[in-house]
């Protein structure tokens, strides 16, 4: 019964990594935003990050909007065995359509990496932690969660780690 008790009190927290995309060309005539591709700085910024932290990427899963800029960034960080799902859902959308799509993942799923647009997931992270958080572009927060379930996310219930830029 004591196990069995220690077992219940010892959940294993969630954590969530909130990533904006980097730096993209500026939108020219006839293209919409949905298809902006990273600008040279941009790509650049996504190699950096990805030499200064890879070693520190341990992600059991990706949610990824469909743009083109957020998939290049998420194609620079060069993960490798690591499940994705693109989400057109995450595409410059509220923090209550990510906060879902976040309650939607598997308790299998510790470790989470989001990676979207600004205001959502700036707005999403600074709900969480109940602080303010403002991504920059290129720019990653690690939010560990005082839940043992995704479905169970809520303001206030995340404590902000570390800031990767």
């Amino acid at each position: 019964m004591d196990n069995e008790r220690v077992t219940q009190n010892n959940f294993s927290h969630k954590t969530v990594f909130f990533l904006r995309h980097s730096d993209a060309e500026n939108i020219i005539s006839g293209q919409n935003d949905f298809q902006r591709e990273l600008n040279s700085l941009g790509k650049q910024k996504v190699t950096n990050f990805t030499t200064n932290f890879s070693s520190e990427f341990q992600f059991d899963l990706v949610l990824c909007s469909t743009s083109v800029r957020t998939r290049q960034t998420l194609d620079l960080l060069d993960l490798k065995r690591i499940d994705f799902i693109f989400c057109d859902s995450l595409y410059l959308t509220e923090k209550e359509l990510i906060l879902s799509e976040i309650q939607q993942v598997s308790e299998k799923i510790n470790k989470l990496l989001v990676i979207g647009h600004n205001n959502g997931i700036s707005d999403l992270a600074s709900y969480i932690t109940q602080t303010g958080i403002l991504l920059s572009t290129c720019q990653m927060v690690e939010i560990r969660l005082e839940s043992p379930k995704w479905e169970l996310v809520e303001q206030g219930m995340g404590t902000r780690v570390r800031n990767f830029f």
